[in-house]
């Protein structure tokens, strides 16, 4: 292996996991066979008996279902069942607009898209782990993903996979959809308390989500009371709002916020605008106000859509649009203030309080979207969470900027929006249309994933061949060259 000057050679980087396991990155050597009978991978959750498959050494369980909820309103318990359920496969993703990237080709190329099927019945988890036994109290980690709070799913990107992390880092990774756009943050409480909640159900399926690995997450081999939440992009402001979220609290130990520092959600003055144009723009009543619930949901996209634009240009006529950039951009979906889901913005004394004894990792990658230039879109609202969190006492900030560039398409990318991801799941080869996979990149994605799954185990990320982060006003600069800027 050939690394760049700086990178010191470690050629069998070995970390003790929990379960006393070395660490075999890629799990390239020697690998196990497929294993699919029933009687391998069986389970029983709170909801009934499932079963997944075996790969590798890892126990692979895909959309399993965490709840379940009629259109607008919040979510509940699934049924239970009583017969073995087979959880090999993804379940539906939550409805969401065609992507962009599904028509460049350079896009299309490099993140290799998988958004799976739509469903409104979305509310599913997926789990990796390495052992299946009730004692084993791993780590665990729940990934949040990016795609704001109107697009993606948790199994849009390669990087997304929780093999590696689960085999060769000795933490159980679970993932998650739920309700998104319309269907998550749609708010309709002018209509009566019927729909009071409408507005953040969203929201309101990841915490269900996080009850749901509360209550069962032993069974996979994880350790309840050390749950980690950890999001990117959109994935992040969800980690952010969470925080900000009474019913969240205790659901979670730590949080890791990439690129996706959130400060500002909706004013019910102009959520509820938004709603109100919404069902305008559907010709229906107020007191027809139930048909909402039978709308086709291209329809109730496409007059979503356009009562965001019309009320964001409204806020911006009154003066009251933000003025971050990032805020501007997902101005009218984003969850809602409300007073009692979320009692106030996350920036707040009071949201800050409320989380306060949750250590934090918090940053972006170096050009985001912009390839000429530091990051100007993110970079200024991870810093002032940093700065907010650390002023009200809150626990350690870790802080860092991921500097590192794609060779991809003749360097073009540089250090996108989303480049850290594979090299947090350890994927760096599994997701070479975008890092390329080279030995270097993939030895310091062995690196980058045993900082994040270290401060998973302990509140305190390190890895062998990295600098002893400190924390914030600390930034640790990611790089074939890692340093600790203090």
């Amino acid at each position: 292996m050939t690394l760049k000057p700086g990178l010191p050679i470690v050629a069998l980087l070995v970390l003790v996991c929990s379960c006393g396991q070395p660490v075999r990155h890629g799990g390239a050597a020697n690998p196990s066979a497929l294993e699919t009978a029933a009687k391998a991978s069986t389970v029983t959750i709170t909801s009934g008996p499932i079963c997944g498959y075996v790969d590798d050494g890892v126990y692979i369980y895909k959309g399993i279902p965490y709840g379940q909820a009629e259109r607008f309103m919040p979510p509940t318990d699934p049924e239970p069942w009583k017969e073995l359920r087979p959880c090999r496969s993804y379940g539906p993703v939550a409805p969401h607009p065609a992507r962009q990237g599904w028509t460049d080709d350079n896009q299309a190329f490099t993140m290799h898209w998988d958004d799976g099927y739509p469903g409104e019945d979305c509310l599913r988890v997926n789990v990796w782990t390495s052992r299946i036994k009730a004692d084993a109290k791993m780590p665990v980690m729940v990934w949040l993903h990016g795609g704001g709070f109107s697009e993606g799913s948790s199994q849009e990107q390669a990087g997304y996979d929780g093999t590696n992390l689960a085999r060769d880092h000795g933490v159980v990774v679970v993932s998650l959809n739920h309700r998104l756009n319309a269907l998550g943050f749609l708010d309709l409480s002018a209509y009566g308390a019927k729909y009071a909640y409408s507005g953040n159900v969203g929201m309101m399926d990841i915490v269900k989500a996080l009850e749901w690995v509360h209550k069962n997450i032993a069974v996979f081999g994880g350790d309840p009371s050390n749950v980690t939440i950890f999001g990117q992009s959109g994935g992040g402001g969800k980690v952010s709002t969470l925080m900000a979220m009474p019913s969240a609290k205790g659901l979670f130990h730590k949080a890791i916020v990439q690129s996706g520092s959130i400060t500002n959600l909706m004013d019910p003055k102009y959520s509820r605008r938004i709603g109100a144009a919404t069902v305008a723009n559907l010709g229906i009543s107020p007191a027809q106000i139930d048909k909402m619930a039978s709308v086709p949901y291209d329809l109730l996209l496409d007059a979503y859509k356009k009562a965001v634009s019309q009320v964001t240009s409204e806020a911006r006529t009154d003066g009251a649009l933000p003025t971050n950039i990032l805020d501007m951009l997902v101005f009218g979906q984003l969850p809602v203030v409300d007073g009692e889901v979320i009692p106030a913005q996350p920036a707040s004394a009071s949201a800050l309080s409320l989380s306060r004894h949750v250590p934090t990792m918090i940053g972006t990658v170096y050009h985001e979207f912009t390839r000429n230039q530091e990051d100007p879109i993110f970079k200024p609202l991870a810093l002032q969470q940093a700065a907010d969190r650390t002023a009200a006492g809150c626990e350690p900030v870790y802080f860092y900027q991921f500097c590192w560039e794609s060779p991809v398409l003749d360097g073009a990318l540089g250090s996108t929006h989303c480049i850290d991801i594979p090299f947090v799941f350890d994927n760096v080869a599994r997701h070479n249309t975008f890092t390329g996979g080279g030995e270097d990149a993939i030895e310091l994605g062995h690196r980058v994933s045993a900082l994040w799954t270290s401060f998973a185990r302990t509140g305190k990320p390190s890895a062998e061949g990295m600098p002893e982060w400190q924390p914030w006003p600390a930034t640790l600069k990611i790089n074939l060259e890692t340093i600790l800027v203090k």
